[in-house]
């Protein structure tokens, strides 16, 4: 039979511990302990990055909406909701990648002749270039230490800690009156070192790879190997949501807790900015009647479905954007 939940307390102050079946530490919300529960986790590998209070996360979010161009003109008419803040468990380590690439990129080269009477003419055909790249480098990578992620803002929240490299302070050199002072819930861990460090090594190959597939047409040979992370340990990064209230909805922004920085949020959508999506609903139907009779007419079928399918991908996004009724800004 499964242990109950209330059989699972904090070695240090005896407090009670939520856990999950998948859990592996569960840190201790009132004296801040990490309480193994299995797994391979060294406590001195884990590390907090210390966060505003709550009162500085509702003055950044104001801050937000006296700058956001939309947000500004309804500011007497948003009603905060409800600041929840929570400490989030993120494995973070260095790993070292080399070998090498073959890639293919097709380029356009263009000659220009010049015929007796001195008129100009220039001739455009597609080479193929192949190239040979040595990789060597040492990627910094962060990833979710919890396997059900899936909430917005946490892609983004990835994506700042990465740029701006917050203090991170160790969990053991933290006493209770630090921890009281927090007041976030701490979510679980449910990977443990080693998992995590499987997992960055398969990253570090998909990030190469992902980087040589934007830049070439074709992969002719892939051997690039990684490492065994380096510098593996467990990072709790604070992340905050502030539920606001504009006519009969709830929208929501998500702010980096250690600089207040909001990095994604749902937003209301304008007059002006749904009458812009309208009029690229609108373009997307013009380029595509457009583009369709031309070509039609000039028996050009390729132009004519460029502009087709052209046409119904503007028009088709922008109509999701109207029918969403509400935007999503990414960034400060």
């Amino acid at each position: 039979m499964p242990m109950p939940m209330e059989a699972f307390k904090c070695e240090r102050c005896g407090a009670p511990l939520e856990v999950s079946p998948e859990t592996i530490v569960a840190v201790c919300p009132y004296c801040g302990f990490p309480n193994h529960l299995t797994g391979n986790l060294r406590t001195e590998d884990m590390f907090l990055v210390p966060s505003l209070n709550k009162n500085q996360i509702a003055e950044a979010f104001w801050r937000m909406v006296e700058k956001d161009f939309d947000l500004k003109r309804i500011k007497d008419s948003i009603q905060v909701v409800g600041v929840e803040g929570h400490y989030a468990p993120y494995w973070v380590g260095d790993v070292y990648v080399s070998g090498d690439v073959d890639y293919t990129v097709r380029e356009e080269e263009c000659e220009t002749y010049t015929d007796s009477q001195g008129n100009t003419e220039t001739r455009c055909h597609t080479v193929e270039r192949h190239y040979h790249d040595v990789v060597s480098e040492t990627l910094h990578l962060i990833g979710p230490a919890r396997r059900q992620v899936a909430s917005f803002g946490v892609d983004d929240i990835i994506k700042h800690y990465s740029k701006t490299r917050p203090e991170e302070r160790r969990l053991l050199d933290l006493d209770e009156g630090q921890w009281e002072k927090l007041k976030l819930e701490i979510l679980n861990t449910e990977m443990d070192e080693e998992q995590a460090k499987l997992m960055m090594r398969e990253d570090a190959i998909d990030v190469i790879r992902n980087r040589y597939s934007a830049k070439a047409d074709r992969i002719d040979r892939f051997d690039v190997k990684a490492e065994e992370p380096s510098n593996t340990r467990l990072v709790l990064l604070p992340m905050w949501t502030v539920y606001y209230k504009f006519e009969n909805s709830i929208y929501h922004s998500v702010f980096a807790g250690w600089d207040g920085k909001r990095v994604a949020s749902t937003e209301p959508m304008s007059t002006l900015r749904r009458a812009e999506y309208m009029g690229g609903v609108a373009l997307g139907i013009l380029i595509g009647a457009i583009g369709g009779a031309y070509g039609a007419a000039a028996s050009a079928y390729a132009l004519t479905g460029i502009a087709i399918g052209l046409g119904s991908v503007l028009s088709g996004y922008f109509g999701f954007k109207v029918l969403e009724g509400q935007r999503i800004e990414r960034g400060g």
